[in-house]
């Protein structure tokens, strides 16, 4: 059965480094590099993934560690060490690594180059099926994951072996063009007496054709990177971009009301049972926001309305939102809470998609950085019913769910009539990346997420239909802020192999 779930898909954001995120420009004086290596002539590498012509002279060890949102933690953190060493001629750039297998088997190996005008170029070697490609991250200060050269417009020049050896480790060598004039796929353009940052990006225990890297050299951890300059270090410049500290917001804000209603209703995807008609309508907008960049567009809105009501068994939500097209990338999306600050719990909330392909109830854990993951998954249950349709120039959404569905490892949370529910939503609308269309406000100049507290009435209580307005703020770190969006993301990287096929 044909399916699409949101889920964590090809990387969590920093599977990818950092790099590109709320940046601030420095030079590499200011933030100087954890190992500085030289590339020296070399005539004649074999690419045969060993370091049998190498000169030990210039290996060099460089830590990475596991990718985690932890970022104030005081517990030691994980680490493996690389050897590296690097080697040009007059066309080609060489690289050898050597990664242990400490925590998992070594499967992939991605350097990325940077530090340099136009140069944002990169080297995966994939150790399960000994292939390589040439990557290039698109557009500078967007953060996206990398793309194959060749989608980018570009061409694929960069070759590879790599062999594991189980219980050891990984072995990696790999050469690219030095200086290719491809310029689409940022490829570097380097000669003797430059210089340019490289970033350590490593698979380990997952495959790079199916997920992003989970060990790095630029983490939460440490702003690692080898300024590697080509024959002599001539004090070539770099420029380093690292992360600006910068703070977001959500506020609670408009309470809604679920009115207790005893009613039987089809969940279609449409607003036909008559019930819809006697509950509070509440009426919203969503705005444009790039979760890759940080940059809010409050003029890009989309107009919508919400209903809501309970029968004290299950819970009843109807969307409908401004679409004039219709498309299998569509996603109305609702993360869940018991409590406002949900997207700080450790223990994760819960998580619900519907789309063209149904409805799927879902989790989220913030703190394992793993994304959103399907309950049945993880011992849940699918709690729930959905349904979207799309009518004139609407998408209507309509779903279901048990307000009491005692389904802990779903992360599912239970609720009484005289409880508060606490909701997010957010949505898709002819997205390849995941959602764009967010309840956002200006919150005294600070772009916040909003929270919406839904009150389930008690039998017989009449709604007040009054806004309760709650301007309570709550700041977290920026780790924090593009993890939980990066965990909602279905980004698609890397389907080349299967394009190719």
């Amino acid at each position: 059965m044909k399916k699409k779930i949101i889920t964590l898909g090809l990387f969590i954001l920093l599977s990818y480094s950092i790099i590109g995120v709320g940046l601030q420009q420095v030079t590499a004086e200011e933030y100087p590099p954890a190992l500085s290596l030289i590339a020296p002539y070399e005539a004649a590498i074999v690419l045969d993934a060993t370091n049998s012509e190498w000169d030990f002279y210039y290996q060099g060890y460089i830590d990475i560690t596991e990718f985690v949102d932890d970022s104030s933690s005081t517990e030691s953190v994980d680490t493996i060490t690389v050897t590296i060493s690097f080697a040009h001629n007059s066309t080609h750039l060489h690289v050898y690594a050597f990664i242990p297998e400490i925590y998992g088997i070594v499967n992939g190996l991605l350097l990325h180059f940077f530090g340099k005008p136009g140069m944002d170029d990169g080297i995966q070697m994939d150790a399960v099926y000994d292939t390589v490609l040439d990557v290039a991250w698109a557009d500078e200060g967007v953060y996206e994951p990398p793309k194959p050269d060749d989608i980018l417009g570009g061409t694929q020049d960069a070759k590879a072996k790599t062999f594991k050896h189980i219980g050891v480790g990984t072995y990696f060598e790999g050469t690219k063009l030095i200086n290719s004039g491809d310029s689409m796929g940022k490829d570097i353009a380097l000669g003797w007496g430059q210089a340019i940052a490289v970033e350590v990006l490593v698979w380990i225990g997952n495959q790079p054709n199916l997920e992003g890297s989970n060990w790095g050299s630029i983490n939460q951890d440490g702003f690692r990177y080898i300024r590697l300059d080509i024959g002599a270090n001539q004090g070539d410049v770099l420029d380093i971009k690292v992360p600006e500290p910068i703070e977001m917001h959500y506020v609670v804000d408009e309470q809604y009301e679920a009115e207790y209603i005893s009613t039987s209703i089809t969940i279609d995807g449409q607003d036909t049972d008559s019930v819809w008609a006697d509950v509070i309508e509440y009426n919203f907008s969503i705005t444009g926001y790039n979760f890759n960049t940080g940059e809010w567009f409050p003029e890009d809105k989309l107009d919508g309305l919400l209903k809501v009501f309970h029968d004290g068994i299950n819970f009843y939500m109807f969307f409908k939102i401004y679409d004039i097209t219709i498309d299998d990338k569509d996603d109305t999306m609702l993360m869940i809470g018991k409590t406002e600050d949900m997207l700080n719990t450790t223990e994760g909330t819960d998580f619900v998609s519907i789309n063209t392909y149904g409805y799927f109830d879902q989790m989220i854990i913030p703190a394992d950085g793993s994304g959103p993951k399907q309950d049945i998954d993880v011992g849940g249950s699918n709690d729930g019913e959905g349904n979207m349709t799309y009518q004139g120039n609407y998408r209507y959404t309509e779903f279901s769910k048990p307000m009491a569905p005692s389904d802990p490892n779903g992360n599912d949370f239970d609720f009484a009539a005289g409880e508060k529910m606490f909701i997010l939503y957010l949505v898709s609308q002819d997205s390849d990346t995941g959602p764009n269309y967010f309840h956002m406000k200006d919150d005294n100049g600070k772009v916040a997420f909003i929270v919406n507290p839904v009150m389930f009435l008690n039998e017989g209580e009449e709604p007040t239909g009054g806004d309760d307005q709650n301007t309570f703020a709550i700041g977290f770190s920026t780790i924090d802020l593009f993890l939980i969006l990066a965990a909602l993301s279905p980004v698609v990287l890397f389907v080349y192999r299967r394009k190719k096929k």
